[in-house]
């Protein structure tokens, strides 16, 4: 029984991650094709969901420094994505949200990611196709406890 979890082990360590830069590299390719920044959609992506949201929380929402995300912001706002909004809670600040061209720039690029993983599994199995955004997202949650526990517990050896 050792053997098959140190073999399951090993699978994970060598074939899971490759797998995942693949499919990230794919999936960027696919939105170059279309024009879309893959950043600029992610955090649009992130300020759609959370909406309003501080520059501060969208940055902790992805995981990188507000510095970097305030660049980003600002190209979202200059390209008219995004607009800000006055902070109730503190005048000082200001949340971020989601105009009319972002929701429809973030719909095209999702039915573009869509239309490609829908072609890519479109020869699987019903319960392939059914069990796969499952999997993912329980490892995507997987990935982001493991993140912010690292972050709570200082250790950076596990994050870039």
């Amino acid at each position: 029984m050792v053997q098959a979890n140190t073999s399951t082990e090993a699978r994970i360590d060598a074939d899971l991650p490759l797998a995942l830069f693949r499919i990230a590299r794919q999936l960027r390719a696919a939105a170059v094709a279309t024009g879309d920044d893959v950043w600029m959609v992610m955090l649009l992506r992130q300020v759609l969901v959370h909406e309003p949201l501080r520059l501060s929380a969208l940055a902790g929402c992805v995981g990188l420094d507000a510095s970097t995300v305030s660049r980003h912001v600002k190209r979202l706002e200059d390209a008219g994505y995004v607009a800000r909004t006055e902070d109730p809670a503190d005048r000082r600040a200001s949340r971020l949200v989601t105009t009319e061209p972002g929701r429809a720039l973030l719909d095209r690029a999702m039915r573009a990611s869509t239309a490609v993983i829908a072609h890519a599994v479109a020869d699987w199995s019903d319960e392939d196709r059914i069990l796969l955004p499952t999997l993912v997202n329980r490892l995507a949650g997987a990935l982001d406890r493991v993140a912010a526990e690292s972050v709570t517990h200082g250790d950076t050896n596990h994050r870039s």
